[in-house]
């Protein structure tokens, strides 16, 4: 058994020195009026888990969206007044009511990522941010 240990162990090290190591990671997201706040603004490719506490005093939402446009740049939605278009979202949390939280996970390939509040006039009071995925 001490040497079936020992080789776990010495597979275990020869992984992580190969550059195997787990990927990805865990952000925090704080929601306010109006901004978002993370505890971190990149993470390494895989998958991500996003929790995210509303702190405000209205509904909010995180929308994960991968694009090369810039964050302030995302295009109206044509069919819902008030929101961007969220061609490109990888995940979300839905509705996040006053003062709870909620979380998911999405894999995320190395790129660029808007984080966004898609409520109505969220994004458009600044609701969202850059994020990067390397």
């Amino acid at each position: 058994m001490k040497q079936l240990q020992s080789l776990i162990v010495a597979a275990t090290i020869a992984a992580l020195a190969a550059g195997c190591a787990p990927q990805g990671g865990a952000v925090n997201a704080t929601l306010t009026e109006m901004k978002i706040t993370l505890d971190r603004a990149s993470v390494p490719a895989g998958p991500v888990t996003f929790n995210v506490k509303n702190n405000g005093t209205v509904e909010h939402e995180l929308v994960v969206l991968r694009t090369d446009v810039a964050e302030d740049k995302i295009p109206a939605d044509a069919e819902e007044p008030g929101r961007v278009d969220e061609t490109g979202s990888l995940g979300e949390t839905g509705e996040v009511p006053v003062g709870t939280s909620k979380s998911f996970t999405v894999t995320l390939p190395a790129g660029r990522y808007v984080l966004m509040c898609n409520e109505p006039a969220h994004y458009a009071a600044g609701m969202h941010l850059a994020f990067a995925v390397k």
